[in-house]
């Protein structure tokens, strides 16, 4: 079987060409054609791929392409597509861009395939919950997940720290991560921690850390001035001391894709990111990760939540619902595919799935559930899908801080610029 080499991938994905899985000879006509599209990474895409090839062996009168994008161009695709009018039919998406999308109407509900195509009868409620809007089911969890901070066990262990002894990877807190990152620098020359102030994942933990909420429940945004004062300042202060990279360093990172990620490139021995994407940084590697919750405050209020990492929808433009929903059921159900797929995306919502899973697992992948395991009680709860315009808040964020990260601006004026940004940006949107 001829394979899907990273060259050719990287080349015929950037196009955004349709591609056949591992490369497949034609089918006859009278198979329907359908298309999936994610944002992936190498080991992403290659199990995704590698799914693919098992259904169209299973299924016989359909045929599914896939498309794959990093995540960074994946919405901008997305977009245009959708003014195109030729999305694909099943597509990959997140909780927190969920409803802008539905809004849109660029996703179909699936309540009508519900025991046809789609059996949803080991599938955990919490889930269901999760990609239901308004009464409606719009969208099938295919992994749960929540923040993680991903650190170097070598470069921990050179400096020094080690898990009970001084780091409690799932309490410690801002002042620890300078320490920590501190520590780190002098013992290695290796920045103890990523620069999280243009980190907007990190924001929101934090937000839920100070006891509010990002958005309220009639849309608007809930987040004071001097929560985003103190955000900033605590990051300054951690990058002051010297635990992170210079500034300018940190600015050119934002929005980057795994590879590039300070972990995984040397540049540091802590990178934030969602807890699924342990599995993908942990191939990219040598050096052995290990896990802990995002940092928090003294108070140890809980701010980090446990949602899908990542969802499969249908799509306005489907050319065929039936057997796409065919295909989204095996995408979530079938025990072939479903070993193939792992935890890379998350932890399954299907509970014959886990437990299928469970005895096969080591490396990030044991440790990914084991990460689950110990961070029962110290989430919050799932807040409401956020409203249209939250994906622009969120740029709007990010690129205000970069200023913050190459001192362009003070930090109170920042705060303020933000703010009215974020308020308007919500009112045009609703």
């Amino acid at each position: 079987m001829s394979r899907l080499t990273r060259r050719r991938f990287i080349g015929t994905a950037a196009g955004a060409a349709t591609l056949a899985a591992f490369g497949r000879p034609a089918f006859a006509q009278d198979r329907t054609r359908i298309r999936h599209f994610w944002w992936g990474n190498p080991d992403r895409d290659e199990r995704t791929f590698r799914v693919i090839e098992i259904f169209n062996q299973k299924h016989p009168d359909i045929e599914v392409v896939g498309e794959t994008l990093g995540f960074a161009d994946y919405f901008t695709r997305l977009t245009t597509q959708i003014a195109g009018g030729n999305m694909a039919d099943a597509i990959q998406m997140g909780y927190g861009v969920m409803f802008e999308y539905i809004q849109r109407g660029a996703i179909l509900p699936l309540d009508d395939h519900v025991g046809s195509t789609l059996d949803l009868t080991q599938i955990d409620e919490s889930a269901l919950q999760a990609g239901t809007v308004d009464g409606k089911l719009y969208a099938l969890s295919i992994g749960a997940n929540s923040h993680m901070a991903m650190y170097n066990t070598r470069l921990y262990e050179e400096a020094g720290i080690t898990s009970g002894d001084g780091f409690d990877p799932y309490g410690w807190t801002y002042d620890d991560v300078k320490r920590i990152g501190v520590a780190v620098k002098e013992a290695t020359g290796v920045a103890g921690t990523d620069d999280n102030t243009a980190d907007y994942q990190n924001f929101s933990d934090f937000v839920g850390q100070k006891g509010a909420e990002l958005y309220k429940a009639d849309g608007t945004y809930g987040v004071t001035q001097e929560i985003v004062e103190e955000y900033w300042t605590i990051w300054k202060d951690i990058r002051d001391a010297g635990a992170t990279p210079p500034g300018p360093a940190s600015a050119g990172l934002v929005g980057a894709e795994m590879a590039q990620w300070g972990i995984i490139t040397g540049q540091s021995a802590t990178s934030y990111a969602w807890s699924n994407q342990l599995v993908g940084a942990q191939e990219l590697m040598q050096d052995t990760l290990g896990a802990a919750m995002y940092p928090n405050t003294p108070e140890m209020i809980p701010g980090s939540i446990v949602q899908p990492s990542q969802f499969i929808c249908l799509s306005r433009d489907t050319v065929d619902a039936q057997a796409t929903t065919t295909y989204m059921d095996a995408f979530v159900n079938d025990p072939e595919m479903t070993a193939v797929l792992g935890l890379e995306r998350g932890i399954p919502a299907n509970s014959q799935v886990r437990e299928a899973l469970v005895p096969t697992l080591e490396g990030a992948q044991a440790l990914s559930v084991e990460f689950f395991d110990n961070i029962q009680g110290k989430t919050m709860a799932l807040p409401p899908p956020p409203p249209s315009g939250a994906n622009e808040v969120e740029q709007t964020f990010e690129r205000i801080a970069v200023g913050v990260l190459l001192d362009q601006v003070s930090i109170a004026d920042a705060a303020a610029d933000f703010l009215r940004q974020a308020e308007a940006i919500l009112r045009r949107a609703s």
